[in-house]
């Protein structure tokens, strides 16, 4: 019964029909060969990383078109305007990663996404432009000194129950007051700084007295009081030099007009005398509160620990240019290399090194000396240079290196016999191959 069902079902005595995928290849059509190659590009996945920039600008008080500005008065407002506007100071942009997945397009199309990403991200961020300008007074580095501030009234008493319970309490609720207040104050004399050097800039460059500005740009330069004491008395110093500088520019100004130009020049010379005469003593103003409050912000910073220098010292590059996992005992040679004698020997190559205990120094290797230096203060104890050693001998408490005349030079200590036996085979080697460089330069 069951051969007899199995008859029953189709295409049981009947040949399996041919598994083909396509059969009549022939009829499919050819691409559009039309479209120029290369014209879509296909990405599995395109990553672009988040972007941080830090953008500060500064106007240059000097221009090359003074001749032009001093004889057009709406290009000296516009010049004065922009010279008190035109600065930004440290205006943080961050950028979002760009993730395209399974992505088709073309060229142009791939740039405009591109380009609308950041775009994008310019224009949600642009009050950190605007608010890091100078002439307003950086509203954002304001807010986030403040804020900080701020916080650290709640963090600093919070921190301190955790870290020592209770009577980390107290405490933490010092440190708070004490941040709140440091960097509040460090904000709003910033602000200050920035609004009245600012103004004072601008309205420097509508004086068109040359030398005074240099000499205003000198001062400025000089003067970084380190606390608000310092700041009243360079402050005072500024706003004294800018009133004399207006009295001596009425009389000065003419006569230097007149010797240059003759009566052309005399009126120009009184024009600026009389200018300076009105415009220097707001300068000098404003460069008083802005001394004043440059030394009260650096009265706020005054007593903090200076900033961390790097993580770690510059690694060390062999002189064959190969580049080796991170030694931090490479590194500190290197480094000590460079500090003897004040960096005397900074510019030679350095190899190996080993240090002598019982004597307190350090024997540094380079490729074309052995340097011996004192430990506690880096200054140099003996030097071989190559073209002077004669012989190199591993002895039994250290290595010995004499000159071509068998007079010592000088001996390192080692104790250790590993140590030693390493150190020997270094300098060997480099005394070896400097040797053979030697012969092969006067061949």
């Amino acid at each position: 019964m069951e051969i007899l069902d199995m008859t029953k079902i189709k295409g049981a005595w009947q040949g399996l029909d041919e598994d083909v995928l396509i059969r009549e290849p022939n009829l499919i059509p050819e691409p559009d060969k039309s479209a120029p190659p290369g014209q879509e590009i296909y990405f599995e996945g395109l990553l672009l990383q988040p972007l941080r920039f830090i953008i500060s600008f500064v106007r240059a008080e000097r221009t090359t078109q003074t001749t032009t500005i001093s004889r057009n008065p709406i290009a000296t407002v516009v010049h004065a305007f922009t010279m008190a506007l035109g600065n930004i100071n440290g205006a943080p942009l961050e950028f979002s990663a760009l993730i395209l997945s399974d992505a088709r397009m073309s060229q142009s199309m791939l740039i405009d996404r591109i380009f609308r990403h950041y775009r994008q991200g310019v224009i949600q961020q642009l009050y950190k432009i605007l608010g890091s300008i100078d002439f307003i007074g950086n509203p954002v580095g304001l807010f986030t000194n403040v804020s900080s501030g701020v916080m650290d009234i709640f963090y600093e008493p919070y921190d301190g129950v955790i870290m020592h319970g209770g009577e980390g309490l107290g405490t933490g609720i010092a440190k708070g007051a004490a941040s709140f207040l440091k960097k509040t104050t460090f904000g709003l004399a910033d602000t200050v700084t920035r609004v009245t050097s600012s103004f004072g800039k601008g309205l420097s460059s509508a004086t068109f007295d040359s030398e005074y500005q240099s000499r205003r740009r000198l001062a400025q330069r000089r003067n970084n009081p380190r606390h608000v004491f310092a700041g009243v008395a360079a402050g005072g110093s500024a706003m004294l030099d800018s009133l004399s500088s207006a009295v001596q520019g009425v009389v000065v100004k003419p006569v230097e007009g007149l010797d240059r130009e003759g009566g052309v020049g005399f009126a120009k010379g009184v024009a600026k005398g009389v200018a300076g005469l009105f415009v220097k003593p707001v300068v000098g103003v404003t460069d008083l509160f802005s001394i004043t409050a440059t030394g009260v912000r650096n009265t706020a910073t005054m007593f903090d620990p200076p900033d961390r220098g790097r993580f770690r010292i510059p690694r060390h590059v062999p002189f064959d240019g190969v580049l080796k996992s991170y030694s931090s005992r490479e590194a500190i040679g290197q480094q000590w290399l460079r500090e003897v004698d004040d960096g005397h020997f900074k510019h030679h190559v350095y190899v190996a090194h080993i240090e002598s205990e019982p004597n307190r120094q350090v024997c540094l290797l380079t490729s074309t000396a052995v340097i011996c230096a004192w430990t506690n203060k880096l200054r140099l104890c003996w030097e071989a240079s190559f073209s002077e050693v004669g012989t190199v001998s591993l002895e039994e408490n250290g290595i010995r290196v004499l000159d071509r005349k068998r007079e010592e030079i000088g001996f390192i200590i080692i104790t250790e016999q590993a140590d030693r036996e390493w150190f020997y085979g270094e300098v060997s080697k480099v005394i070896g191959s400097h040797n053979a460089m030697k012969r092969l330069e006067s061949s």
